[in-house]
């Protein structure tokens, strides 16, 4: 199972496990704002970070952020909409968070499979996901590396499992088999991956996963309110690179 998207994000922080309460709240804010897009957080919102990194919820969230909302300068900010970090608060997490670090990973890992990808769609797809990536473009970064994943699992369909995958077709109403590469662009992606799983060609969980990214990539590519910024995009990225298209074994 893939690593909720803030434990993923945590798992980057040196010690974050042995960080003071106040400066774990601090990150868990910074977070909320920057991955989720959140104006305003809670104090449940709060104790829900320490419990998706399982660690110890503390006993009075609400006496630490008080705490912080008495600094000076505030690190926090109260009114009657909820809680946020003030400016100074939310630059300085920008500076010492080791989100270059992180996305320097990222660019590694897609630069580390231009070798790797000989197909010129495909190489397109993953030098405009490194492009929009290196740019800050997070939905257009997300789009690419799907496409360049959901590409990488029909050829291997087409190339090793065609006949497999084709016994299986018409439980999706498709009423001609597959021939040529090309002819996948007449099934929605999401039939292509069920289909796929009936046929025994990926497993259960190589299945969940898709499902779940097709689901962010929509989001992505359809107007919506989802925020996309580096966060999310390294979650999705990562996942997509380690486990689909460095995975002899879907």
């Amino acid at each position: 199972m893939a690593p909720s998207d803030i434990s993923h994000w945590t798992a980057s922080i040196s010690d974050f496990a042995k960080k003071g309460i106040p400066t774990q709240t601090e990150v868990f804010a910074w977070y909320l704002h920057e991955a989720e897009g959140k104006e305003r957080f809670s104090t449940g919102d709060i104790g829900s970070c320490f419990d998706k990194t399982h660690l110890p919820r503390p006993v009075n969230i609400a006496s630490t952020l008080t705490k912080l909302a008495a600094k000076k300068p505030a690190r926090i900010i109260k009114d009657k909409l909820g809680y946020r970090l003030s400016a100074s608060a939310r630059q300085s997490l920008q500076m010492s968070y080791p989100i270059r670090q992180s996305s320097a990973m990222t660019t590694k890992l897609l630069n580390d499979l231009l070798p790797r990808i000989t197909d010129r769609n495909n190489r397109a797809y993953l030098e405009e996901a490194l492009i929009c990536f290196g740019h800050k473009a997070y939905r257009g970064a997300v789009i690419m590396a799907w496409n360049l994943a959901y590409s990488d699992v029909v050829d291997r369909i087409y190339a090793k499992g065609l006949a497999q995958f084709n016994t299986q077709v018409g439980t999706h109403n498709f009423k001609r088999p597959i021939v040529n590469r090309t002819d996948f662009a007449d099934l929605k992606e999401s039939d292509v991956i069920k289909i796929a799983r009936t046929a025994k060609l990926i497993s259960g969980e190589t299945l969940k996963l898709l499902e779940e990214k097709l689901g962010k990539r929509n989001s992505a590519a359809h107007p919506s309110g989802k925020v996309f910024v580096v966060v999310s995009a390294e979650e999705f990225i990562s996942d997509l690179v380690e486990n689909i298209l460095l995975n002899t074994n879907i």
